[in-house]
């Protein structure tokens, strides 16, 4: 599959959005909180999606391992990557050894979590806890293997920039579980 390109007018709502973020981010500089992201040297037809990737992805960890290959244009390698870090950081976070969607799914459970989201007392809780787990061990199954089994398969720009956008969610979201610390059962003597 080759990458489409970006059509006028969804190249004209990039560049509204853009011009969006640049504001905000001055009203941010001026109040002393913002980021700086590297200078770049971007062709300027790229420029508009770079510009959105360094307003949404804020990920530090994502950013590390996904930037250079979003500016490069490897699109499917820069998800990719942001979905093995995703699973890294479970997989450190929790201390299981499993990897992919059994590890989302033995870390995020319900019954017996690793990492909790929240305290898991109401319907709710529990529900937003279910919800996590069956949404990270999807993105293993249906985002990162794709990518990392198939040679062939491309992202364009935009499909990219909607995948890492998830994941930083789900990083922000993930750093903030908390771990569950596990009993030892004793044997009676």
């Amino acid at each position: 599959m080759e990458a489409q390109p970006i059509s006028e007018e969804r190249m004209g709502n990039i560049e509204a959005i853009v011009q969006s973020a640049r504001r905000l981010q001055s009203e941010i500089d001026k109040l002393g909180m913002g980021r700086r992201s590297p200078p770049s040297t971007i062709p300027p037809k790229k420029q508009g999606v770079v510009e959105l990737y360094d307003v949404v992805i804020d990920s530090n960890e994502l950013r590390n391992v996904t930037r250079k290959l979003f500016v490069d244009g490897h699109y499917a390698r820069a998800v990719e990557e942001a979905y093995k870090c995703i699973n890294n950081t479970v997989k450190a976070k929790s201390g299981l050894s499993v990897d992919g969607q059994d590890l989302m799914n033995q870390a995020f459970s319900i019954k017996n979590p690793t990492l909790k989201l929240n305290a898991l007392e109401t319907d709710s809780q529990r529900d937003e806890q279910l919800g996590y787990m069956l949404s990270l061990g999807g993105c293993m199954t249906g985002i990162r293997n794709p990518r990392a089994h198939e040679h062939q398969l491309w992202d364009s720009s935009n499909v990219a920039l909607e995948m890492l956008a998830w994941a930083n969610h789900l990083m922000r979201r993930i750093n903030k579980a908390t771990r569950v610390r596990k009993r030892k059962r004793t044997l009676p003597p």
